[in-house]
């Protein structure tokens, strides 16, 4: 045997011994490996099933939150609350929300910062009963579980048995609280709001001697004599409309009179500051009016019946410059009284086709594009172009709300002052 035979074989022996020593080295990391992985694998599945939890309880509670400011009972929180968490699934499962006023896992409740103007909001839970008796909540919170009691059940593991682990539980809260509103109203006093018509039937004259005198024992009207005979003059609060409506109603019995699109505005609007009177929440309400030309009559008033008053105060007349009247109603939302962290909202109502330039749908992208605001648009009566305020309400990101009747319009403004706005805070 050479000397090259001799290290040849001493060269296999050495590989033999690190082949041998690599697969030992194998055999024991290789276990230790699949063990790592299957640790990571069942951690990603964990976290994964946390965030599909949070985003569920999230939905949730927003549903809850919204439906509760529009429609304002326990029951449409909770339906939307248990309809929206059953779209959401959590390992392929939907998230099931136990119901219930004592034990349930959708609560009712008030935020408060109990550290000051820049500390977390913190969630005060309010009896469901008590709520429902009246008790005024602003806040929803919903309990996310995927526990071994809850109606979802736990989460089974993707690869059991690791640590005797066959299933594991996790949870998820969260509140959505009620936010403060800056509202600008934006209304029509053009001249189709004071248009009336009477259908008077056969022998009813308000005029006649008769329905005067009655008006005038009634206090209706007042008189002096002058030249040989009375002379008859409107009372205070009256006028030829009015004094038309009264009888109407009371002298010749024909039931309710028809009205003026401008009264049955007045009638909303202060439906709607009753609603707002009555929310926990501090909003602040200005009013700009148009026809031909726009005015900003009051800024924003904490004090609704501020409002009420100086809509009371308003006259009808003119053309229609819905853009004018969006061009005024910005202003209180951008002035000094106006809250940087309150949601601002504009309300833009008309019963007409707007005829005065600027137009309302480039005044809206305008304002939208400088301001965050949602605009909600209110189209009343046969005459009303509804396209156009639809237009407007998607611009600003709000809803378009129509009414045939006066009493549509109250219902639309009793709604728009409910729903408030929701945050989540937690």
């Amino acid at each position: 045997m050479n000397a090259m035979t001799i290290h040849q074989q001493a060269g296999r022996k050495i590989t033999l011994r690190r082949r041998g020593s690599v697969m030992g080295m194998t055999a024991v990391f290789l276990p230790i490996l699949a063990i790592l992985a299957a640790f990571a694998i069942n951690a990603a599945h964990m976290q994964l099933t946390r965030t599909e939890l949070t985003i569920a309880t999230d939905a949730a509670a927003r549903a809850a939150g919204r439906a509760f400011s529009e429609v304002q009972t326990v029951d449409a929180a909770v339906d939307a609350a248990v309809a929206t968490a059953a779209l959401n699934t959590i390992n392929g499962d939907p998230l099931r929300l136990r119901t219930g006023d004592n034990d349930g896992e959708i609560e009712f409740g008030s935020t408060q910062q109990q550290g000051g103007f820049n500390s977390r909001y913190n969630f005060q839970k309010i009896p469901t009963s008590d709520v429902r008796s009246g008790v005024v909540a602003s806040a929803v919170r919903i309990h996310g579980k995927r526990l071994n009691d809850s109606l979802s059940g736990n989460v089974p593991l993707i690869i059991p048995g690791l640590l005797n682990m066959n299933r594991f539980e996790t949870q998820s809260d969260s509140v959505a609280m009620q936010v403060d509103r800056d509202i600008s109203l934006i209304l029509d006093r053009s001249g189709s709001m004071d248009d009336i018509e009477f259908d008077w039937g056969h022998g009813e004259n308000p005029y006649s001697n008769s329905a005067i005198n009655w008006a005038y024992n009634e206090g209706v009207l007042g008189r002096y004599y002058s030249n040989g005979r009375y002379q008859y003059y409107y009372a205070n609060g009256y006028d030829a409309v009015t004094y038309q409506q009264h009888l109407w109603e009371n002298y010749f019995n024909n039931g309710p009179p028809p009205t003026m699109a401008w009264q049955d505005l007045v009638v909303a609007v202060n439906a709607f500051l009753d609603v707002l009177d009555g929310t926990s929440q501090e909003e602040q309400v200005s009013v700009a009016s148009y026809s031909t030309y726009a005015t900003l009559d009051t800024l924003l008033e904490k004090n609704h019946q501020i409002i009420r008053d100086k809509v009371d105060q308003l006259n009808t007349g003119g053309s229609t410059a819905i853009g004018r009247g969006m061009q005024q109603g910005i202003q209180a939302l951008i002035d000094g009284r106006a809250r940087p962290f309150a949601a601002k909202t504009m309300v833009v109502m008309t019963d007409g086709m707007e005829n005065q330039s600027p137009w309302a749908g480039p005044i809206a992208q305008g304002l939208v594009a400088n301001n965050l605001l949602t605009i909600h648009t209110v189209t009343f009566g046969e005459g009303a172009d509804q396209a156009t305020m639809q237009n407007v309400a998607a611009i600003g990101g709000g809803k378009h709300y129509h009414a045939a009747t006066g009493a549509d319009l109250v219902q639309i403004f009793e709604e728009i002052a409910n729903n408030l706005p929701t945050i989540l805070t937690e």
